[in-house]
């Protein structure tokens, strides 16, 4: 009977320390800050259908756009 991944198991026995690289992880660093907000579906479905014939972006860029013009304006 033939293993497939699904049937596989680890077994730390079978670790070859030998093709062991050491990695050194890259500092993730994210000029901003996260928010969360909640919107409604179809407000959501809309953002994505305007982005998507701006150039195929995605929503969240789209908003970040449109909120940074306002701000611009508002500020103006």
């Amino acid at each position: 009977m033939k293993k497939t991944n699904r049937d596989y198991k680890y077994d730390p026995n079978e670790w070859d320390e030998s093709k062991s690289e050491t990695v050194t992880p890259e500092k993730r660093t994210r000029p901003g800050i996260s928010t969360s907000i909640r919107l409604p579906k179809s407000m959501v479905t809309k953002l994505r259908k305007i982005a998507k014939k701006k150039g195929d972006i995605g929503y969240q860029t789209l908003l970040k756009i449109w909120i940074a013009e306002r701000l611009e304006e508002e500020l103006a």
